[in-house]
């Protein structure tokens, strides 16, 4: 998805013209990266993590209760 720098955010495709310019502001549009992997394995980590203090949290709730 194209990127202006410029107006900070994210071009549609139906929004384009042929020269990849902004519509906004007419800056030229740079193409975003995909998300690295190691960010997606920190967002992994940390979800299996949270859930299992969940799950720590609500056995120590029932055996105190």
């Amino acid at each position: 998805m194209p990127w202006c720098d410029t107006c900070d955010r994210m071009v549609d495709d139906d929004e384009l013209d042929e020269g990849h310019v902004c519509p906004t502001c007419g800056t030229d549009l740079e193409e975003r990266g995909p998300v690295p992997w190691y960010f997606r394995a920190m967002i992994v980590v940390t979800v299996l993590y949270l859930g299992y203090r969940t799950y720590q949290g609500v056995d120590w709730l029932i055996h105190h209760a």
